[in-house]
């Protein structure tokens, strides 16, 4: 398998909405309620199903956008989409729309690519971000994947 069999996942999302949280949580099973800030980090997962082997790189990107030029390469050649806001944050709600924008600018094929909305921090007692708004945002950016 080479390099090009390798799928590509690439988290989006404002600061302090939990994205390292997740992919952490995901492939090692730990969490940590201590803030710290991700610049971009890389994880590597191989996965095998008998025949067949399956490859993922899940890049972590920090929630401030320091690095345009590299982030419109990491969207141009990822394999699939994980924008994460904070519900307690709508600014972060915000974000993920600008996010996907960005998407949508430097992909002519966005609609046949996986991108997956997360609501994060659930478990807080503060929610500010209405599961209706959601809905209806994703709604209105018409059929995805």
């Amino acid at each position: 398998m080479s390099d090009s069999d390798r799928l590509r996942l690439l988290t989006l999302g404002g600061p302090k909405t939990g994205k390292t949280a997740i992919i952490k949580r995901f492939l090692f099973n730990t969490y940590s309620d201590k803030y710290k800030s991700t610049v971009e980090e890389l994880y590597n997962r191989e996965y095998d199903f008998g025949n067949i082997k399956l490859r993922i790189d899940i890049m972590d990107t920090g929630g401030d956008v320091q690095f345009p030029a590299m982030r419109r390469l990491s969207i141009s050649t990822t394999h699939a989409f994980l924008l994460v806001y904070a519900v307690d944050d709508p600014d972060s709600f915000d974000t993920v729309k600008s996010c996907f924008e960005e998407i949508k600018e430097a992909r002519a094929d966005y609609q046949d690519i996986p991108i997956v909305v997360v609501g994060n921090k659930n478990d807080l007692l503060v929610k500010e971000v209405n599961d209706e708004d959601v809905r209806a945002w994703l709604q209105s950016v018409g059929k995805l994947r």
